[in-house]
């Protein structure tokens, strides 16, 4: 199974890279919903568990990007406790998918009224830019898993031959 947990430090760059270029907060969340990345009030809750994850549920579970204009009014916001009081002005969340398989989300915030306006005034722009980020994402999940296999698979070769020069 691909992890994102496993090229941690790629995703905060990619984060970081989205945050510089859009002018607006980032999350990415793994497949259990932890916080593998996050940038400005983000940052300081890495590792931790999305509890009221509402939103990045549902992108994991339909494999469909939401755009959220209304934050805590919207029908995924039922749930949360904070509906009707959310500090969020809009929200962007789309899946990262290897192969057939929802591997994370990543997630736009906007905290004011000039980033929701960027995150609004271009949204075809901005998915398929965060396609693309996700695209590169997990072309770094796979090449980092196949390294692993190969270097089990030649861990195991060295035992086999090791072995067999110890019996001839």
């Amino acid at each position: 199974m691909y992890q994102l947990r496993d090229i941690k430090s790629t995703v905060q760059q990619t984060a970081d890279a989205i945050a510089a270029a859009l002018k607006i907060e980032v999350e990415i969340a793994d497949a259990d919903l932890i916080r593998i990345a996050g940038t400005g009030k983000y940052k300081n809750r890495l590792g931790s568990p999305m509890n009221e994850g509402y939103v990045y549920r549902h992108v994991m579970k339909s494999g469909v990007s939401v755009i959220i204009d209304n934050p805590g009014y919207n029908e995924l916001c039922q749930p949360c406790p904070s509906r009707g009081n959310c500090l969020e002005y809009a929200e962007v969340a789309i899946p990262i998918r290897a192969d057939e398989q929802i591997i994370g989300v990543i997630g736009l915030v906007s905290f004011d009224e000039e980033q929701t306006k960027r995150l609004m005034d271009n949204k075809q722009s901005l998915l398929l830019f965060l396609e693309k980020m996700a695209e590169l994402l997990v072309g770094k999940v796979i090449e980092n898993q196949q390294n692993h296999e190969r270097e089990l698979m030649t861990s195991q070769l060295l035992t086999v031959l090791n072995l067999a020069r110890k019996k001839s």
